[in-house]
Parts: C-alpha cells; structure tokens; sequence
C-alpha cells in the first residue's frame, strides 16, 4: 500500500472531516519511519509541537477506524482496515448477484422413466443422428428439407423432439 493509498482510506474514514497540513505532514513522514525529532526538523516545528499534534492524530484516527492508531502500528491498523474492507466489498458483491429463485410452487408431472418412455427416447435420438448425417453428407435443399420434416412428422418421436429437429433444419435450409 503506498502512502497516497492510505491517505485516500484516512480521507474516507475521515468523511467529512479531513487532515491538517501539519497532520498530513506527521502522517506522511511516520509512514516512511521518521521520528518525532527528525518531523520536527524537517517541518521547522518544536519537537514536543511534533508529538501533541501526532498524539491528538493518533486520537482522531483511532475514533474513526474503530482501532487503536499509534505511530508504531499505524500501516498495520490501514492494511488491516483494508483488507477488512475488500472482504467486505467482496461478501456485498456476492450477496447481490440476482439469483434466479423462480421455481414452480406446484409439482411438476414429469414423465415416469419407464422402459418403453426410455425406448422412445432412444429412437428418437436414433431417428435425429440418422437426420443430421443426411444433413452432412448431402446437399440441403428445399426438397430436402421437406423431406426430412415430414419424416420427422412421420416418426413417433416425442413432439418437444420433433418441434426441435424442425426449428434446426428450417434454420439450416436458410
């Protein structure tokens, strides 16, 4: 995480309040490992200056992440907080993806699998192979194709079957 990463974190935990420049400035520098006094010299404050100004920092942010903040902890308490905050992102994001809860409320009657349900079954997809080898091996044409549906129509085949076979070769003959 890079200095102007938590500093964007500090920004909205903050919300509506924000750093001072001389609280940024503290912030900044205890991120990269300096010390009250050398805060203090580069930013030509007093030292003490230096550590009520981080200490009052250390307050404020401590109330807004929930955790207490001191220099020393101060990139652990932001990763943490981060990771905290992807997790959360990450369960919100999986709760709203819509799942599709429309299941019938009656019971549905679906077919009993019984032998000759299972022979028609097979026939019919006997019947479609045979259909689609015609269809690949020989030209497709309108005669073809009629000729093929009113095999199909012919065929004791389930209807849902027939109805798909006769969608796909009045597709195919376009």
């Amino acid at each position: 995480m890079t200095i102007d990463d938590a500093l964007n974190i500090v920004d909205s935990v903050l919300g509506n309040k924000s750093l001072s420049t001389i609280q940024e400035a503290i912030f900044r520098q205890t991120w990269e490992g300096k010390t009250y006094s050398e805060i203090a010299e580069q930013a030509g404050y007093d030292a003490a200056y230096i550590r009520d100004v981080g200490y009052k920092l250390w307050q404020l942010l401590s109330e807004a992440f929930g955790d207490r903040v001191t220099k020393n902890n101060l990139q652990v308490v932001l990763r943490r907080y981060s990771n905290r905050t992807m997790q959360e992102r990450s369960l919100q994001v999986s709760n709203a993806i819509p799942i599709n809860m429309n299941y019938p409320t009656a019971p549905v009657n679906l077919p009993i699998a019984t032998e000759s349900f299972s022979q028609e079954i097979s026939n019919g997809a006997a019947k479609l192979l045979q259909l689609l080898s015609r269809l690949l091996t020989e030209p497709i044409g309108d005669r073809h194709v009629n000729q093929y549906l009113q095999q199909m129509h012919d065929a004791s085949t389930d209807s849902a079957l027939k109805l798909t076979i006769t969608v796909n070769l009045s597709m195919a003959a376009e």
